[in-house]
């Protein structure tokens, strides 16, 4: 049974930690020619993947994991709504095989970052406010 109290730490890394690190560096990315800005979610905080009974991520049940990470995709909106000269984008960096899960992910962490640098490098005509994995747009 998770509690109120289990989000705090949750919530404190995976939505408070990427306000800080945006806030932080804020000056330097308006101070930029190519300013980008790419969050990393999860297909977890995807409504569409979570609702999908083909997917995996359907089948799991969890608080606050999944909700930080729609969070996180709802921050990146926001960020590009208030933001409209950067490219802001969020990411699913898929099931990578780190030490966070045991090196269980079924890709490398090469694979995993894969859309994180696209989306990192992209021109300035590049797309902005988008959920991405390495295959592409996901929904939201």
């Amino acid at each position: 049974e998770t509690e109120h109290a289990d989000f705090l730490g949750v919530y404190g890394v995976n939505v408070l930690g990427p306000v800080r690190v945006t806030h932080a560096f804020l000056p330097l990315l308006q101070a930029s020619d190519h300013p980008r800005l790419v969050m990393v979610s999860s297909g977890l905080g995807s409504f569409g993947i979570v609702t999908d009974p083909k997917r995996l991520e359907s089948q799991l049940i969890a608080l606050s994991y999944p909700s930080s990470k729609s969070a996180v995709a709802m921050l990146t909106l926001q960020y590009a709504k208030a933001f409209p000269e950067f490219r802001v984008n969020v990411v699913d960096p898929g099931y990578t095989a780190t030490d966070l899960n045991n090196n269980s992910g079924t890709q490398t962490v090469e694979e995993g970052t894969d859309a994180i640098v696209r989306l990192a490098t992209i021109g300035a005509d590049g797309p902005t406010g988008r959920f991405e994995d390495r295959g592409g747009v996901i929904p939201w």
